[in-house]
């Protein structure tokens, strides 16, 4: 991948661990969760039968409006008068706050929730720490093909348009529903 956008990608997946381990993949036509060992007979088919591995959602789309947030980076708020500005407006408006601190089950709760927006910006003490082609392209492709929008935090446009120079390539981000990705492209890029 290197010397080539994310835009460049075949597919993309992500896999999150617990009770029950799921996978998002970035198809052709769309992202699509699949999931592993419901129970332990496996997960049910829709005809009734148990397998190991079932999709268990299709097609998964991220709505344009959201109230969910997950402001990474809290740090560059106190540099960054925009984006101090976007937390208010989230706190504001009584968005739901949904922070862990990683950036996959932070991202992914977007998937299961349809909607939601993830802010990893940057300012001079608290640089990107975000890796372009493991991080934040793959899931760009996820999020674009589920109908949301990415911004690279720099010029406001797609993560996916970011060309990948370096294997550890750090990067500020912004993914989710398309209408909080263009407040903080408003507020935080074009500031």
């Amino acid at each position: 991948m290197l010397g080539a956008p994310g835009r460049d990608q075949l597919t993309s997946m992500v896999a999150l661990y617990g009770p029950r381990t799921t996978v998002l993949v970035a198809l052709d036509d769309g992202v699509y969760e699949f999931s592993y060992g419901c129970t332990p007979e496996g997960c049910m088919s829709a005809d009734g039968t148990f397998a190991p591995w079932i999709c268990s959602r299709f097609n998964i789309k991220i709505a344009e409006d959201c109230k969910i947030f997950s402001p990474a980076n809290l740090r560059a708020a106190k540099e960054v008068d925009g984006y101090k500005k976007l937390v208010e407006h989230y706190m504001d408006e009584k968005y739901t706050l949904r922070y862990s601190g990683g950036l996959v089950p932070d991202v992914y709760q977007q998937f299961t929730k349809q909607q939601g927006v993830f802010a990893n910006p940057t300012s001079g003490s608290s640089p990107a720490k975000l890796r372009l082609a493991f991080e934040a392209a793959p899931f760009g492709l996820l999020v674009e093909l589920a109908g949301g929008k990415t911004s690279d935090g720099v010029t406001g446009g797609s993560i996916l348009d970011v060309q990948i120079n370096q294997v550890d390539q750090r990067t500020a981000l912004c993914l989710g529903s398309a209408n909080e990705v263009d407040r903080f492209n408003d507020l935080v890029v074009k500031a």
